[in-house]
C-alpha cells in the first residue's frame, strides 16, 4: 500500500511538471527505490528516460538532490529544461564567473534548490566549503566510475569517499551501457548497500546494424557519402582523430552537404555554436570524434556512420545508439579497412581491453548476427534480431530497402 501511494504521488508530480501520465515499468522500479531511501543501480537504454529517474524523486522528496554529471553541456541542458518546468535547479562549473558560482552556493545553502548539478572534479570543494544537506545523491553516466567502462573518468573513482563525507545519502547510479564487470565496479566504488538493481534490455529494435569492408580511405569516404545522401534526417560520422574530423567535414561540404567538424581542439564557444546548429537541423552531417558524446539529445538522427573500429563494444554501442532516439527506424553502419584492425589494437588499453577488442573484431567479421555479438557482450543471453545486415529480420529489416533505396556501388 505504501509503495502504491508513493508511486501514485510521483505520477501526479510527473504529469504536472513533465506532462506524462505514467512512468514506464523500469522507471517505476527506480523511482520507488529512490523514494523508499534505497540505493539503486539502474541501467536503461538510450531514450529510456534515465534523467526522470532521479529528477522526479528529487521533486517528490523535496530537500536537495545532488547530481554528479560528467559534462557541462549535459548539466546545462538538464538545468534549462528543469527551470522551464518550474523546478528549482542549478549547476556549478568552471565556465561560470565567480559571482554566478557564489549565487548558486547561496541558493543551495538557503534551501532554495531542488537539484544541484556538479562535475565530480568540483564535488570535493563543495563538500569542504559548504554545509550540504543532501537527501539524495544521483550519479549520472555512472559507467565513468569504472576502469572497466568505456569512458572512465578518474575523478569519478573518488565518489565513494565523497558519498561518505556527505553522510552516505541514498544513492542512485544510472547509465545506458555497462558490462557485468562495470556494474560490479560501480556498486563497489560507490559503496552501495544492497542496491536495487534495475537492468532493462539494451536492445534498440529500431536500429539496424551493418558493417562494410572498404579497400582504402577513398572507398570509405565514397561509401559514407552514398549512405548519407538518401537519408532525409541528420547524420553523425564518427572519425578516429581530430584531423580526420576536419578533413571529412571539408570533403563532404565539397560534395554539397551541410557538414561540420566537431572535436576537442575547437574552442568551447565554437563547439556550443556547432552543437546548436546541429540540434536545429542547419547542420545535416557532423563529422566528429568521440568528443561528440554524452548529452547529445537529438531525437531524429537517422544515420550514424563509424569510419573505423572502436576499441570497445560499449563505446560503439553508445555512439551508434545516438541514432533513432525517437524510436523511428535508423541505421548504424561501420565502415572498416584491414588497417583499422592494427590501429585499434595499438590504441586499446585498460582493464577488459583484450575482451573488448576481440569482440569488436568478431563484430566486423562475423557471419552471424551483429546485434547478438554486441548484446551478449553487454550481458544479455537471449537476443532476437530486429534488423542487421546478417539477419535482415522482421518488418524493420524489410523496410530498409524502401527507406534507403538501392545500394550504391
Amino acid at each position: 500500500m505504501e509503495s502504491t501511494g508513493l508511486l501514485d504521488r510521483a505520477e501526479r508530480v510527473l504529469e504536472h511538471h513533465w506532462g506524462y501520465a505514467h512512468l514506464r515499468y523500469q522507471q517505476r522500479r527506480v523511482v520507488l527505490a529512490a523514494l523508499s531511501g534505497r540505493d539503486c543501480l539502474a541501467l536503461l537504454p538510450t531514450g529510456g528516460g534515465k534523467s526522470i529517474c532521479f529528477q522526479l524523486p528529487a521533486v517528490v522528496r523535496g530537500g536537495l538532490t545532488l547530481v554528479v554529471s560528467p559534462l557541462i553541456s549535459l548539466m546545462q541542458d538538464q538545468v534549462g529544461a528543469l527551470s522551464a518546468k518550474g523546478v528549482p535547479a542549478a549547476y556549478l562549473s568552471s565556465t561560470q564567473n565567480p559571482e554566478t558560482r557564489r549565487a548558486v552556493r547561496e541558493r543551495t545553502l538557503a534551501g532554495r534548490l531542488t537539484l544541484l548539478y556538479v562535475a565530480p572534479e568540483r564535488l570535493p570543494g563543495m563538500i569542504r566549503e559548504s554545509r550540504l544537506a543532501c537527501g539524495l545523491l544521483a550519479v549520472d553516466e555512472a559507467h565513468c566510475i569504472s576502469e572497466w567502462g568505456h569512458e572512465f573518468r578518474p575523478h569519478y573513482r573518488d565518489l565513494g569517499k565523497h558519498r561518505q563525507a556527505l553522510g552516505a545519502p541514498p544513492t542512485l547510479a544510472v547509465t545506458a551501457t555497462a558490462t557485468p564487470a562495470t556494474r560490479a565496479d560501480i556498486v563497489r566504488v560507490l559503496g552501495l548497500e544492497h542496491p536495487v538493481r534495475v537492468v532493462a534490455s539494451f536492445d534498440r529494435p529500431n536500429l539496424h546494424f551493418a558493417v562494410e569492408r572498404c579497400a582504402d580511405e577513398r572507398e570509405r569516404l565514397y561509401r559514407a557519402l552514398a549512405l548519407i545522401t538518401p537519408i532525409a534526417g541528420t547524420t553523425i560520422v564518427y572519425v578516429p582523430t581530430r584531423n580526420r574530423a576536419d578533413g571529412v567535414a571539408a570533403w563532404l561540404r565539397r560534395k554539397g552537404l551541410a557538414a561540420a567538424p566537431y572535436h576537442g581542439d575547437l574552442p568551447g564557444p565554437a563547439r556550443r555554436a556547432l552543437l546548436g546548429r546541429f540540434l536545429d537541423g542547419s547542420i545535416r552531417v557532423m563529422a566528429a570524434t568521440n568528443a561528440f558524446g554524452m548529452g547529445i539529445d537529438k531525437p531524429d538522427v537517422r544515420l550514424v556512420v563509424h569510419t573505423g573500429i572502436p576499441a570497445r563494444p560499449e563505446s560503439y554501442y553508445q555512439e551508434a545508439g545516438r541514432a533513432g532516439r525517437d524510436g523511428a527506424p535508423s541505421r548504424c553502419v561501420l565502415l572498416w579497412t584491414e588497417r583499422d584492425l592494427t590501429l585499434t589494437a595499438s590504441l586499446a588499453g585498460g582493464p577488459g581491453a583484450a575482451a573488448g577488442l576481440e569482440t569488436m573484431h568478431t563484430y566486423v567479421r562475423t557471419r552471424g548476427c551483429r546485434r547478438q555479438v554486441l548484446l551478449q557482450y553487454l550481458g544479455e543471453d537471449e537476443v532476437r534480431c530486429s534488423g542487421c545486415d546478417r539477419c535482415d529480420a522482421g518488418l524493420l529489416g524489410r523496410s530498409w530497402r524502401h527507406m534507403i533505396g538501392k545500394r550504391t556501388p
